[in-house]
């Protein structure tokens, strides 16, 4: 096969003109990450015990996630901070692989520590509230392994649920 200016300068077209095809799909795509994600819902669906130390208690706490944005949110990591009654009890994070579709739900449990101190300090005040437990669960979702999307979500725990959670 020859090889003189003109083979070379319709391969070099050929090129140009295949990366000229793709661009506008790459552009789309990383636009869809760099475009502004709405904060998921992030709910609070049980707090049971997974392990009591002296020092240190660690909750299994179950989520629920909503996606509310238009296109799947692509979850790889996420840090926890739960607050109960306006006190921070315990916090976490890690890898949590999830593909959430639009305007989807996902539901896992997740492991966060807290001072047993702390913990175990509160709870005789709370059980002594007839009234619903006010919580609020915030930190960060990192989406497709370098966005961060900050969450935030206040909402209201059945007393009488966490107490039978966590005597069973």
């Amino acid at each position: 096969m020859p090889s003189g200016p003109c083979t070379v300068r319709v391969r070099r077209l050929t090129a140009i003109c295949a990366a000229a095809a793709l661009l506008p799909g790459l552009v789309a795509g990383c636009a869809s990450l760099t475009r502004p994600w709405t904060q998921p819902d992030v709910m609070v669906t049980s707090v049971r015990p997974q392990q009591l130390a002296l020092d240190r208690q660690t909750l299994l706490v179950g989520l629920r996630i909503h996606n509310p944005n238009d296109r799947t949110l692509p979850i790889k990591a996420m840090t926890y901070t739960l607050t109960l009654e306006g006190d921070e009890i315990a916090s976490g994070g890690g890898a949590l692989e999830r593909q959430i579709p639009a305007f989807g739900d996902t539901s896992t449990e997740v492991s966060l520590s807290g001072d047993a101190g702390r913990i175990l300090g509160k709870l005789p005040a709370l059980a002594l509230q007839s009234r619903p437990w006010q919580y609020r669960i915030s930190g960060v979702i990192t989406v497709a392994d370098f966005v961060p999307v900050p969450y935030r979500y206040s909402g209201e725990l059945d007393p009488r649920e966490v107490a039978r959670a966590l005597l069973h």
